[in-house]
This record gives C-alpha cells, structure tokens and sequence, in this order.
C-alpha cells in the first residue's frame, strides 16, 4: 500500500512520471527527488501506523526528511488533522431534513425512444418502448418545484436544465417539448445531450439563444462509430457525415459543444483518429470544444466496470495507451474521479475537505424521468435512486431525500477512520444501493490499483 502518514505515494511504481506526496486531509502535493523518494520508501517500513506521534526507528537521514516534511506541514500531527477534522464535523449538515438548494438545476428526460441500437446502452432495457413526455409532464415538473421550494423565485432563475433522453430531437413533438420547456423558463440555460443525428434537420427549429452547450455522441471514426451504434445494422455512412456538419454549424454559431466518447476494449485504439479527424474538421481547434471520455459502468460492480466490454486489464492498457498519446488523462474508475479532481487542480488552489460525494441539498440536481419518478441525480438504473414523483402525482419521499442529505463519510465509523475518506467520500450513492452497502469503497480498498496510479504532476502547471 503506497500509505504514508495519511500522505498518498503517487508514481510510487511509475517508469513515466516523477514520485509525489499527496496529502489526503489537505490536498498538498509534494514533488519527491529521486534520493527522497528512497528515503521515504525506508521510512514507509518503519512507520507503525499512520500516526506521527508513534515512536520510530529512523536514522539521521531519514529524520531530517521526516522533520522537513512535518514541518512544511506534508506530514499532520494526529493533533493538527483531529483539529481540521473537528472543524469539518462541526460545519457538516447532519441531521438536516429539506435543505433548500441555493440554486435548482435539474435534468429532464423527454423520452426513452432513441433512433440508435448502441450496444451498451445504459437504459437498454426501457428503450424504444414509446415513452414521451408531454407539455402536461412539464407543467407537472414546473409545479413540483412550486410545492416544495422555499422560494418561488428560485424556480424561474434556474441556471441550467439538462435535456436529454433516449434521443431528445427524436422528432417534431419532441423538439416542440424543448421550445415548450424554454417558455415556462425563460432565464434558463439548456445543456443538451443528443447523438447529434437530428442536429441539422431540427437546428433550425431549437432555441439556440436559449442552448449553452450541446454535448454529441462520438465513439471514433466513421465505420467504428456507426458499427457501435447501429449494432448489427448497415447504416448511411451520410449519417456520421451529418453529424459533424452538426458539430460545426453549432460551433460556427458560438454554441458550446462537448463531444463524449464512450471507451472500451474494442474502440480504444482508433481515438487517435477520431482526434485527427476533429481537427482536420476544425472542431477540435474552437475554444468552444471540449471533449471527454469514460467508459461503460455497471454500478453492481466493486468498480463500477461493465466487464463485458472491459475488465480491469483492459482498464490498464486504455490507460497505458492514452499515456502514450501525452494526453492527459481522465479517471477511469467511477470511484477515482474526486481524487483525480484533487491532484488536477491549479497549483496555490486549495483543497476544502469534503464529507459528502454529492450535492444532496433538496431540489439540487434532480432527473424527472418518463416513467414519472423523480431520480436524485442521472444514474438512472433499474429504478434505483428515486426520491418523489411527479406525474402523475407529486410527492417526495421524506426518509430517502433525510438520508441522502446526511450520508456523509464523518458519521460512518468504518469510514471516518479511513485515510481515503476526504477523497472517498463513500463512494457513489447508486453503486451503493446497487451493492446494498451504505458506502462503497471503489478503488481505495484495492491495493493494485492504488499501487500503481499514475498522474503527471506536471500537467498542473502545464
């Protein structure tokens, strides 16, 4: 276990990139030279626990970089980490029943219908099955809001609502629910999430001034996109041709546009490709491109993998191969993204201890789903995660949304003694109750893993 006085060694067997201390409570990171990446190593043998006030048998060298690192603060006391800790205990929000959310940002799924056949498909089992919403599912969510929010005012300034689907510009009705939704919010900003097909034949007919940022589906080049979403079908290769177009007449048009790729064994390879083509089509060269990639999940899973497209090897050599591209890289394990998050943020940027992995306020990030249910976030899966309903009755449910709010790793006993709690945080809520655990542990309870990540630390600056 590459643990050190609540201090993670990063790079410890990396060939690639330099070793560094990453403090778990703090977020303080600290580059190690070669000959104190050894002197920590024989430290790390000595050490009787993670505690700093255990007696130990150092030698002169070995003290004075352990007398360095306490007093630059790499290295807490038990009585400087109980205090931080206390402080974090004293300000969290326990036993909080209907914490208003400051702001409300939902998602709202139009439909489950969908114009492709991708074959891992997260909602494969509902899909195609001619569920739609109506203005009158609309008028239902705009209500659902107004009966329980502290403030009505609230409701009209939402920031951001998510749309998203199945295929959300599935037709004429479905882009007619989106102008609809733009009425009864009017302040609002959309972030849309489509496999771009429809992209040119309804542009004309969105709200653009209303869309902040459209996010399209591509998996890579023309023939492996098309194979993975059009499974066992023979598609227009215009198809792919038509969503680029779309790609580039929203950039053109100073639309934000995130293009999301789905990664596994059989497609990883042909990234590459699928980059050269974006900037051959100056996409990828728009200050207004992003781009991300993740890959398929299965929440019963100790790492939230779907083996049937990658096992944990195939995990590795994804990584391996995007290392070897100098891209930086993405956290592919579920459970790894809130410490990815902490390592990769700008260099003086502290790192404020978190307890809770999500934004459990009430009313806060909700998805209002076409089977009626309210999920508390856009994991939808198997029903799990439902907090109310709204069509065609509204209700929440009073218990889930209390535990939801005080799920926090500083009132799990088996999590507050944990060094990985800060960056744990319990791991995600949905794996839990696809697990039946209160908390999961991810990748912090697996020590190859942790072994063996790897982070440029030089990407902070860079």
């Amino acid at each position: 276990m590459a643990l050190i006085f609540n201090n993670l060694i990063i790079n410890k067997n990396s060939n690639r990139f330099q070793p560094f201390l990453f403090n778990l409570v703090s977020g303080r990171r600290k580059l190690l030279t070669a000959d104190e990446f050894k002197i920590i190593c024989s430290i790390m043998t000595k050490q009787s626990d993670f505690s700093l006030n255990q007696p130990n048998q150092f030698n002169q060298t070995e003290q004075m970089l352990f007398d360095k690192l306490k007093a630059e603060k790499q290295f807490f006391t038990d009585e400087d980490r109980n205090i931080i800790e206390a402080k974090i205990l004293k300000a969290g929000y326990f036993d909080i029943d209907y914490k208003q959310a400051d702001e409300f940002t939902f998602t709202i799924e139009l439909t489950r219908n969908c114009n492709m056949r991708c074959v891992y498909c997260y909602i494969k089992p509902y899909i195609n099955n001619n569920m739609y919403l109506t203005k009158n599912h609309i008028d239902a969510i705009y209500n659902f809001y107004h009966t329980y929010s502290d403030d009505p005012a609230k409701i009209d300034t939402t920031p951001i609502i998510g749309i998203t689907g199945g295929e959300p510009l599935s037709n004429d009705e479905t882009v007619e629910l989106i102008n609809y939704i733009v009425s009864k919010w009017p302040e609002s900003k959309l972030k849309l999430l489509t496999n771009g097909v429809n992209l040119l034949k309804y542009y004309n007919k969105l709200p653009l001034k209303s869309i902040e940022s459209v996010s399209v589906s591509l998996d890579g080049p023309k023939e492996i996109h098309l194979e993975r979403r059009y499974h066992g079908l023979s598609p227009e290769a215009k198809i792919y041709d038509d969503i680029i177009k779309g790609i580039k007449i929203l950039l053109e048009n100073e639309i934000a546009v995130k293009v999301s790729s789905v990664i596994d064994k059989s497609n990883y390879h042909h990234y590459k490709e699928l980059m050269n083509l974006l900037f051959r089509e100056n996409i990828s060269c728009s200050p207004l491109f992003e781009h991300d990639f993740g890959l398929t999940l299965d929440y019963s899973h100790p790492l939230d993998i779907d083996c049937n497209f990658n096992t944990k090897e195939d995990v590795y050599k994804i990584k391996d191969h995007f290392f070897d591209l100098g891209m930086r890289m993405q956290p592919l394990f579920l459970s790894s993204s809130k410490l990815f998050e902490a390592l990769g943020r700008s260099n003086n940027e502290p790192m404020i201890p978190k307890h809770q992995r999500c934004n459990s306020s009430f009313l806060a990030n909700y998805y209002f789903a076409c089977d009626g249910n309210v999920y508390f976030c856009d994991c939808v899966d198997d029903g799990k995660g439902v907090v109310g309903t709204y069509f065609p009755n509204i209700s929440v449910d009073k218990d889930i949304v209390s535990k939801l709010q005080n799920r926090s790793t500083m009132n799990n006993d088996k999590c507050r003694i944990c060094p990985y709690k800060f960056v744990c945080l319990g791991g995600c809520l949905l794996s839990a109750r696809k697990q039946n655990k209160e908390m999961v542990c991810g990748i912090y309870e697996d020590e190859e893993i942790l072994d063996n990540l790897e982070f440029n630390y030089y990407w902070i600056t860079n």
